[in-house]
């Protein structure tokens, strides 16, 4: 599994000044061969949260369609 090598917690520092930003696994994935991960920022209080839904490539899944709906 890709997260195991990975910190799910960092600290960043942007020109809004320092961000927590949190990598969660999702569940399920809608898209066969892919996984999905909710990325969070947010500030040191809790303040300005950002959610972003990203998706990652399974190594061991089924093929990828080709064209435009390959990602």
């Amino acid at each position: 599994m890709a997260l195991q090598h990975r910190r799910l917690v960092r600290l960043i520092q942007t020109r809004t000044g320092l961000r927590y930003v949190v990598q969660v696994p999702e569940p399920q994935c809608p898209i066969p061969g892919w996984r999905a991960y909710a990325v969070l920022a947010f500030g040191p209080n809790g303040d300005g949260d950002q959610r972003l839904t990203l998706y990652e490539r399974l190594e061991d899944g089924p093929e990828a369609p080709d064209g435009q709906q390959a990602a």
